[in-house]
């Protein structure tokens, strides 16, 4: 199992945005992905022009994304502590005097700047920061009057498939 599988509790983390400049040509592109790629209906959905629900359709995880808040913070804390209790063990033994003649504080220092460190990553890892350029350009295409066909992937092998069918305009995660 991955790490990405152990935090993250979206079922479809990897999205793929197509921009098209008529609903029949991203109708068809749609209809294309699902019968020849076999993908659910679920996991294509076609963004029109100032669609009210542009921001359930590229983000239709809510529930998947509070997983993956709690999952990643758990987990990353978790193990950002062990790596600064192991580090701190390690200097105990064999580091510099300063760390050999106060091992408690050594043990509590280390052990608390590593959770710390690997909360912050896993606050980033929460964020998606990498969604927001997909939401964006989905956005600034509705607004601009034109279609999006959002495809949410399951994982990088079939992102990658996706990727090489759409053609024109795609914004990958």
């Amino acid at each position: 199992m991955s790490v990405q599988n152990t935090i993250s509790g979206e079922k479809y983390p990897h999205k793929i945005t197509a921009e098209y400049a008529s609903q029949s040509a991203a109708d068809t592109s749609a209809k294309r992905l699902v019968d020849d790629f076999g993908l659910s209906p679920s996991q294509v959905l076609v963004v029109r022009p100032h669609d009210p629900d542009v921001a359930r359709k590229v983000e239709p995880e809510s529930s998947g994304i509070a997983k993956t808040m709690a999952r990643s913070h758990v987990t990353l804390g978790l193990a950002g502590l062990f790596v600064g209790l192991v580090v701190a063990g390690i200097l105990v033994v064999f580091g510099p005097v300063a760390t050999q003649s106060s091992p408690m504080l050594t043990f509590i220092a280390l052990g608390f700047l590593g959770a710390v460190l690997a909360l912050l990553l896993a606050g980033a890892v929460s964020l998606r920061p990498d969604h927001g350029r997909v939401v964006q350009k989905t956005r600034e295409a509705t607004d601009s009057g034109k279609w999006t066909v959002v495809v949410h992937c399951a994982d990088t092998e079939q992102q990658d498939r996706v990727k090489n069918a759409v053609d024109h305009s795609v914004q990958t995660l």
